[in-house]
């Protein structure tokens, strides 16, 4: 009986958590097409520090509200904070912000579907997650989704907004690992403190970076009244809500399921990208991504397990 009531409660979670990641879908597919108009008209590194000390400010001020901002500063948790803020925040923003200046907004969204291949990785070598040979094979199929994208082009060269962008979910993915850690050893620890961290101490990082290198501000305040709107949105909704959804997604599913699942965003992307900024997809970025599709859905027929 006791068993037949655990494996509920596992299909219960299991269904929240995909729940969960298609509201997530929904805001993640903004953020290609939100960095790419936002940093038309403000320095990436600027737009990304501002952004994320919105999300973080507004973060801090909901954990101050809720008694539990100090664990924020407990000497056992703060490595990891810095880590998840770091890795999640402040090396991943400068990767995607200046790397999707450099490419077009729909293959910043595409390219970023290398992310499974990474939480597969990090999944079975480090959170003792199961593996089996059809999460390898879809796995598999996303990559050469994505290969078809970089490669098949009319002049193909090497472009170096592609390979930051490639590298933006690296950054992401060991965040989740220390994320997923916490989260499973931990029951202080909840999905909104982590997403305060990630933000706070991240853009804390971005922050002392602009003031290393010299603040860049093309048009200087009137550039930030011309997109207080969009850093609003993107501060509030693209990081603060997202990264909550996303860390309340990694209590309930396996990393490298959640991500597979996650992955299916550059749907909506495409979307708002011919809407907004009038990009039209060429045959084989439309091909990657129907690839890409093909291993997402496969990938995300598998159950989260554990190795025995």
């Amino acid at each position: 009986m006791s068993n037949l009531i655990q494996v509920t409660i596992l299909e219960q979670q299991e269904k929240e958590g995909i729940i969960l990641v298609i509201v997530t879908i929904f805001i993640a597919g903004t953020l290609p097409v939100i960095t790419k108009y936002g940093t038309g008209l403000m320095n990436p590194l600027l737009f990304a520090t501002l952004s994320s000390l919105i999300a973080g400010i507004f973060l801090l001020l909901l954990a101050i509200i809720q008694g539990k901002w100090r664990l924020l500063g407990e000497k056992r948790y703060f490595p990891f904070w810095l880590l998840i803020g770091f890795f999640g925040t402040t090396l991943s923003n400068i990767c995607f912000f200046v790397g999707v200046t450099l490419t077009s907004g729909i293959n910043s969204s595409i390219l970023l579907q290398v992310e499974p291949l990474y939480a597969l990785l990090i999944g079975y070598l480090f959170l003792k997650e199961k593996i089996t040979f059809k999460q390898i094979f879809f796995t598999l199929i996303i990559i050469w989704g994505t290969l078809v994208v970089i490669l098949y082009r009319e002049e193909f060269k090497i472009n170096w907004g592609d390979l930051l962008v490639l590298l933006t979910p690296l950054c992401w993915q060991i965040a989740h690992f220390f994320s997923k850690k916490l989260l499973t050893t931990s029951k202080e620890i909840t999905p909104q403190l982590i997403a305060t961290a990630r933000t706070f101490f991240g853009g804390i990082f971005l922050l002392i970076l602009n003031i290393l290198v010299g603040f860049r501000m093309e048009g200087g305040l009137a550039a930030i009244k011309e997109i207080w709107w969009l850093l609003l949105f993107q501060g509030i909704i693209g990081f603060a809500l997202q990264h909550t959804l996303w860390y309340k997604v990694l209590q309930k599913l396996n990393l490298s399921k959640a991500v597979a699942l996650i992955s299916a965003y550059p749907a909506f992307s495409i979307l708002l990208a011919r809407l907004i900024l009038k990009e039209v997809p060429d045959f084989y970025q439309l091909l990657g991504f129907g690839i890409i599709v093909l291993g997402i859905f496969g990938l995300s027929s598998v159950k989260s397990e554990q190795r025995e």
